[in-house]
């Protein structure tokens, strides 16, 4: 849940960027850091193995103005892929505001995006939250590869009744990045204004 400091007038949100390992959610944060002025946005932490694979997070605090006199900050973070370290996974989760799930088009990876969904509603289960509380965007990332799947079969794996957002994406262009955490943030702003 966001953290509202009244002191300092500011509002924290948290957004997790899940999917796959190998599916660009790193790759999403590392275009929005090398994209966002210095002045909007904090150092980027990496925790990543030799092969370029996060083992933990990443973490990103980036500032987007203010909501009603208050300053918000948007925490943005990647689970590591690797079911391994579902533990992880879980532990980032804690406190979520808006989740950006990064599926795969690759023709094998269907099954990952599949099993990354179920573990994502799993994990958010442990903590008493679903799907349907959490704003969720849904980026289909890797349009370019030539064997990419249809989009429509991908959303039909992961989102088969299309409750959700969902963009394109070249995360490495960094087409559909922008997109999909704008999307993210104002689901997370929108949910914030609603009346408890």
């Amino acid at each position: 849940m966001s953290v509202i400091n009244f002191a300092a007038r500011e509002i924290n949100c948290k957004v997790v960027y899940y999917g796959p390992g190998f599916s660009g959610k790193t790759t999403n944060l590392k275009h929005v850091f090398s994209t966002v002025p210095q002045a909007l946005r904090g150092e980027m932490v990496s925790l990543a193995t030799e092969d370029e694979r996060t083992l933990f997070f990443d973490f990103l605090p980036l500032e987007l103005g203010t909501v009603q006199g208050f300053r918000t900050r948007f925490f943005l973070y990647t689970v590591p892929g690797q079911v391994f370290y579902n533990a992880s996974r879980k532990l980032i989760l804690r406190g979520v505001d808006g989740i950006v799930f990064v599926a795969d088009s690759a023709p094998n990876r269907l099954r990952a995006n599949a099993e990354s969904m179920r573990n994502l509603r799993e994990n958010l289960s442990e903590y008493g939250m679903s799907l349907q509380e959490i704003p969720l965007v849904i980026q289909v990332n890797k349009r370019d590869l030539p064997d990419a799947l249809p989009l429509d079969m991908i959303l039909q794996v992961i989102d088969p009744v299309r409750h959700y957002p969902h963009f394109e994406a070249i995360a490495g262009q960094g087409r559909g990045v922008f997109e999909s955490l704008k999307a993210a943030s104002k689901g997370v702003l929108e949910r914030l204004a609603q009346p408890s």
